[in-house]
């Protein structure tokens, strides 16, 4: 062999190799440290882990205890995010709080305020990323909808009474 023919089969296996390290890395980095494997595909965040134990954390956040309890309870629910300072979110607010006293005992409404730290996590795993944004959940549990924006009142009553069917 000569010595060029000797030199490029080196720096061929010097690049298979950085290649199998990039991949290698790529792939570890996809793991949390509590050992399970996420995907963004699947749009879903890993647990915050607690520092002091390294155990990823069973803390629910006030939105995501009362979504939990919702889709539990037999009752359609629906879940709103939304800020106290946009206009839309406001007419939002102002809606939901006109309709309340006549849901309130048949379908569960849970408003989340994007701006708070605690609900960050509920945040992601939903997506959100426009407000304000509304979803639905029949009395099974299982989502049957999506709406970005203001739901106008009468819509909303509508998809409301639907749910309960």
């Amino acid at each position: 062999m000569s010595k060029s023919t000797l030199g490029k089969i080196v720096v061929v296996i010097a690049v298979v190799v950085v290649a199998a390290l990039i991949i290698y890395q790529k792939t570890s980095n996809q793991q949390v440290s509590s050992g399970q494997a996420t995907s963004s595909a699947q749009n879903v965040c890993p647990a915050p882990v607690n520092q002091s134990t390294g155990q990823a954390s069973q803390t629910l956040s006030p939105g995501e205890a009362a979504l939990q309890a919702g889709l539990k309870s037999g009752k359609p629910t629906t879940i709103v995010f939304r800020t106290n300072s946009c206009a839309p979110c406001k007419e939002m607010a102002a809606i939901i709080a006109q309709i309340r006293p006549e849901y309130e005992k048949r379908v569960n409404i849970i408003e989340i305020l994007v701006d708070d730290q605690a609900e960050q996590r509920l945040i992601n795993q939903f997506g959100v990323n426009t407000i304000p944004t509304s979803v639905f959940y029949d009395k099974t549990g299982k989502s049957v909808g999506r709406q970005i924006g203001v739901i106008e009142k009468d819509k909303l009553t509508q998809l409301l009474t639907a749910l309960e069917k």
